[in-house]
Parts: structure tokens; C-alpha cells; sequence
């Protein structure tokens, strides 16, 4: 539906979906490629080493699954929901560009996933524009990982973009907030950053949290005094929904999680507290553990601080 409202204004499949277009993919608009392009086409690459290995080694489960979760929960969950107002955006350029990625990342998914569904994907597959004389999808190339598309910095960068939105859901989910109703959510970080990143992406999370705005505020400013908020060692997120909290529950949740966080760093503390293991685990696992140790800290710390606010105000 999307394809027909665009093509009215003078665009044609073959100009966006082309085999030669699809080869020049991911398309960059004013001289970069949009980091959720960017992404899309990283977590491909790594797709497609991983389901190549697999077959390899015969290991057909672990193919299976692997492109199961690139198309339903990177391509259509995220990617597809991501890119939605860009396709229909009055920038032409930067629709255009949209079209072409998308369908040069359809065009590599349907390849992958044709020795699991070989009619649907010989189907889908000459619905879009091919080479004179290409008969079967079976006949093309299988995907190949491009060195250009492997991108460390985009995949973390939306890592972290998605572990906001979920942090989100999650206190939606908690409070009971009905699924199109819009709320307001405060966002706090003392990382520059991560503030920078959640500052150029707030559009995409506001609409994947369903948010009428996320407030981007200073920790000092960032208020949890109701509501229900959520901590990472990164950041926090506060939604302010008061009638629907519940502050008796909101604080058998925090103590649930602060036991458990408890338990977690005892046991770090413990294993990197005995000195054979030390001497023995590969420095890489040691250095590890001692990340995951900090961060759980100053997890810890947030959550103690959010349970100590609620039994005040109670």
C-alpha cells in the first residue's frame, strides 16, 4: 500500500528495485548512510556469515533459526517500522532511498530464506525486477557478506536504541498502559554519547515506545518520585503515569529485582575473588566479569535509591 501511494507520485518499482540498484545497496543520502540502514544491512552480513557456516557444517536448525530471527524480529519488527515515515516522506530523495535499501535487503532475505521456503520465496522473489532471462530464484546467487556492510558502531548504536524502547514497553507493560495510548517519558544519562544518539533517534523512539515525547532531561533533574522508572548503568527512563501505579507492587517489584542483583554480584565477587581462578581464566573472561560486576553496581545503587524514594513518600 505504501509502494502504490509513492508510485503516484511518478516512481516506478524497476527505478527502485532494480537488480543493478539492489547491487549498489545500502544507498546513502547527503553523503552518508542512515545509521538504521546502516544497521540493517551490518546485521545481514553477519546473518548471512552465520547461516553460511551452519549449512557448511550441517547444521541446518541453527540456519533455520538465524534467518527466522534477521527477517522476523530485525527486518520486520524493527526495520520496516523504523523506515515507515521515511517511505512516504515529502523529501523525495530521502524516500527513494528508503525504497531502495529496503528492497535490496528483501531481495538478499528472500535468497536466505529460500532453501526453508522455496515456493513463498520463488513467489515473492519475481514480484520484483530481475535480469532478462532469470528464471528462478534457485538459479541466483546465494548471499554473500560484504566486507562494507559489516558495521561494529551501528550494530551497538541501535543496541542501545533498542534497549531503550524495551525499558519502555517494560514499564508500559507493568503499568498496564493500554497499547495506543500515548504517555510522556523523561530519559536521563551522564554519557554524552548515548544522550547525542537518543537525541538523533528520539522520533523512532517515541513511536516505537508509543510516547507523545521523551524528555531528554539532566540526571540531576530526572525525577522517579512517581511513576515507574527503569535503570541500566547507562541510563534512566521514567514514565509518569501515576493513577495507574501502584506503589505497594512498584516496591515488591524493586526489592525482587535488587535481590537478584544481589545474589549476581555476590557471585562475581566470589569467582573473581578466588585466586585460582584467576590464575586460570584467560584474561578476556576476567576483564569481562569485572564490567558486568560494575555495571551491576551502579545498577544496584539506582535501584536501592528509586526503593528508598518510594518507602519516604509512603
Amino acid at each position: 500500500m505504501n509502494l502504490d501511494k509513492f508510485e503516484q507520485g511518478g516512481a516506478k518499482l524497476e527505478e527502485l528495485a532494480a537488480p543493478e540498484v539492489r547491487a549498489k545497496a545500502p544507498h546513502a543520502h547527503r553523503g552518508s548512510v542512515p545509521l538504521v540502514d546502516s544497521w540493517i544491512f551490518a546485521r545481514l552480513a553477519m546473518t548471512i556469515e552465520l547461516v553460511n557456516e551452519a549449512l557448511a557444517t550441517y547444521r541446518f536448525h541453527e540456519a533455520a533459526q538465524g534467518v527466522y530471527q534477521f527477517f522476523w524480529g530485525d527486518f520486520c519488527d524493527w526495520y520496516i517500522e523504523w523506515v515507515k515515515p521515511e517511505l512516504q516522506t515529502a523529501d523525495r530523495d530521502r524516500a527513494t532511498l528508503a525504497w531502495k535499501n529496503l528492497f535490496a535487503v528483501f531481495d538478499a532475505a528472500l535468497r536466505l530464506l529460500h532453501p526453508f521456503m522455496p515456493f513463498l520465496t520463488e513467489e515473492l522473489w519475481h514480484q520484483l525486477p530481475q535480469r532478462a532471462g532469470a528464471k528462478s530464484i534457485a538459479l541466483d546467487h546465494f548471499p554473500e557478506a560484504q566486507n562494507g556492510w559489516k558495521n561494529p558502531r551501528a550494530i551497538g548504536d541501535v543496541a542501545a536504541i533498542q534497549e531503550v524502547v524495551t525499558a519502555l514497553r517494560t514499564i508500559r507493560a507493568e503499568l498496564k498502559v493500554d497499547a495506543k495510548k500515548k504517555v510522556a517519558a523523561d530519559f536521563s544519562t551522564s554519557d554524552a554519547e548515548t544522550a547525542k544518539l537518543v537525541r538523533e533517534n528520539r522520533s523512532a523512539i517515541e513511536r516505537f515506545a508509543v510516547l507523545t515525547e521523551l524528555l531528554i532531561v539532566p540526571r540531576q533533574d530526572f525525577d522517579a518520585k512517581s511513576g515507574a522508572a527503569r535503570s541500566t548503568s547507562t541510563f534512566d527512563v521514567h514514565i509518569a503515569y501515576a493513577d495507574t501505579v501502584d506503589p505497594t507492587a512498584e516496591k515488591v517489584r524493586l526489592k525482587k529485582e535488587i535481590e537478584g542483583l544481589q545474589k549476581a554480584i555476590a557471585s562475581k565477587e566470589q569467582q573473581l575473588g578466588n585466586e585460582t581462578f584467576r590464575n586460570r581464566a584467560p584474561e578476556k573472561i576476567i576483564k569481562g566479569l569485572e564490567a558486568t560486576l560494575a555495571e551491576q553496581r551502579i545498577e544496584l545503587k539506582k535501584l536501592q535509591d528509586r526503593l528508598d524514594q518510594l518507602e519516604q513518600n509512603s
